[in-house]
């Protein structure tokens, strides 16, 4: 490990938390059944970027083989993508 490296992990832990702050603002949002979709997509948005950041800086693999960090970043956005189809749904569909 140089010394970059945990200067590095620090601006990443405190990019994070910050993230996580701003999740929690916007989940107070989300809970009310009228809130627009742009809430509920910025919150999807917040959460693939916070998993990004986990697997490039945190797991090491940033410089690691492409497949897997890939494969490790692709997995959260298949299901934030899933999550933001079913808010779209329930947005567009009529209520019944």
């Amino acid at each position: 490990m140089t010394d970059r490296a945990p200067r590095q992990l620090q601006k990443t832990l405190i990019v994070l938390v910050l993230m996580v702050l701003a999740g929690m603002l916007l989940s107070l949002k989300v809970q009310d059944p009228a809130t627009p979709l742009v809430f509920t997509l910025a919150l999807l948005t917040l959460a693939v970027l916070k998993a990004r950041l986990v697997v490039l800086d945190f797991l090491g693999l940033r410089s690691g083989p492409r497949v897997l960090r890939v494969g490790l970043i692709a997995w959260p956005l298949f299901f934030a993508l899933a999550a933001a189809a079913k808010a779209l749904i329930a947005t567009v569909s009529p209520a019944g």
